[in-house]
């Protein structure tokens, strides 16, 4: 149950009508999620998705699959249960779910030598963003990182640390396996641009 119900209501015809179809075009129930996106969308939801958009499908040296890896990775240390699931789904689609596994456990020995790098860094960012310093990003730039991939990572922790904090205030339910399998096949296929 979401509970700030303020989110139930208001939404645009157009919005109304995807949410009340939306089983039937994905084959299970619109995640909480679209309802905050479709609250005052044209304040929030159309901003914030073209903004998730460009950060998560724009062009980057990292790829999808890594860049959702990322999001469910700060998704897990701010411990937000709805955000890490369906970014681990997507995650998982594009990279095989054992790799996110490992990555999200701490193991991550399966990723790439970079994206392994850039974990330790992301979690510090995420969890004491105050305490990053110059020599985090000399580390990252001796393996190889670039600095336009270090920005693009720190986009991620910014783009889903707001999201944690909304979508847990306003008391999103976990998705169900049925709305994670076709949620994570919709984003991975079309994104996030509603």
């Amino acid at each position: 149950m979401i509970r700030l119900e303020v989110v139930r209501s208001g939404h645009a015809l157009k919005h109304k009508l995807m949410l009340g179809l939306g089983r039937f075009v994905i084959g299970a129930m619109p995640p909480d999620i679209l309802r905050i996106l479709f609250h005052r969308h044209a304040f929030f939801g159309k901003p914030v998705g073209l903004l998730t958009q460009a950060v998560l499908r724009g062009p980057s040296d990292w790829s999808v699959g890594e860049r959702e890896l990322f999001a469910a990775y700060v998704s897990a240390k701010n411990r937000c249960r709805f955000c890490a699931g369906a970014h681990c789904a997507v995650a998982g689609r594009a990279l095989g779910r054992d790799v996110v596994d490992d990555a999200i456990s701490g193991q991550a020995v399966n990723l790439g030598a970079k994206a392994k790098a850039i974990l330790p860094f992301l979690e510090k960012l995420t969890l004491t963003p105050e305490r990053v310093a110059a020599e985090d990003v000399k580390v990252l730039r001796a393996v190889g990182i670039s600095d336009d991939a270090i920005v693009d990572v720190a986009y991620v922790a910014m783009l889903f640390s707001m999201y944690n904090r909304i979508v847990d205030a306003v008391g999103c339910e976990t998705m169900d396996s049925k709305q994670v399998d076709a949620v994570s096949k919709m984003l991975l296929e079309k994104g996030y641009d509603l």
